[in-house]
């Protein structure tokens, strides 16, 4: 998408208008983020080390559920569940070194938001799925951040799991952020593989 245009006044403005609403996008998605952790970490988390955050009881709390997880049959179930994550997405990494893992973790976060500006900076207006997916990465990336460096763990307290057709799957606990990262991955995918190559194929017409 590295790529040169240029934009006419109305276009210009529009643009403006279009960059506002992306900034208050970023804005309210790492706002509900952090929300919702404090929330979760002030009702759920039953008891803390003093010194060691590794130490911790936390309790699930079933929101919703589509079948009988009880008798062991098909199921989804929806539950708010609080735990710290010290390392990646899905724990990863999180038994490296404090003093590796922490800067490691900081360096990675600010290069990715470097790389991520600039590529909303080469990415024009008109690919809207585009820029929205690297503004909801963006404010992913800034909310877990936020969270490294005020706790120096993650919060996450969505938990999802499922028994269906045989196949029983605790899936990894993630938060707002998280989510924030997956759809915005999502949109450069479908912007990526779908979108661009519509629009090859009109240009090409139009030639």
């Amino acid at each position: 998408m590295q790529q040169h245009f240029e934009l006419n006044p109305a276009e210009a403005r529009s643009n403006r208008f279009a960059i506002l609403a992306l900034l208050l996008m970023i804005i309210g998605s790492i706002g509900l983020d952090q929300v919702t952790k404090v929330h979760a970490q002030n009702t759920l988390m039953v008891w803390s080390h003093e010194t060691d955050p590794a130490l911790y009881r936390g309790m699930r709390y079933p929101i919703t559920s589509i079948g009988d997880e009880q008798a062991g049959g098909q199921f989804i179930s929806l539950n708010i569940n609080y735990v710290r994550n010290e390392g990646a997405a899905w724990g990863m990494l999180a038994n490296m070194n404090d003093k590796i893992r922490i800067p490691f973790f900081y360096a990675v976060t600010i290069l990715a938001c470097i790389i991520l500006f600039f590529y909303f900076r080469t990415t024009p207006p008109w690919h809207t799925s585009a820029r929205y997916g690297l503004a909801l990465i963006f404010s992913g990336a800034i909310g877990n951040f936020i969270d490294r460096v005020r706790l120096g763990f993650v919060i996450d307290w969505i938990d999802v799991h499922w028994n269906l057709a045989g196949w029983r799957y605790y899936f990894p606990n993630f938060n707002i952020a998280d989510a924030a990262i997956s759809v915005g991955v999502f949109l450069l995918l479908v912007d990526m593989l779908v979108l661009d190559v519509i629009r090859r194929r009109r240009a090409a017409k139009a030639a």
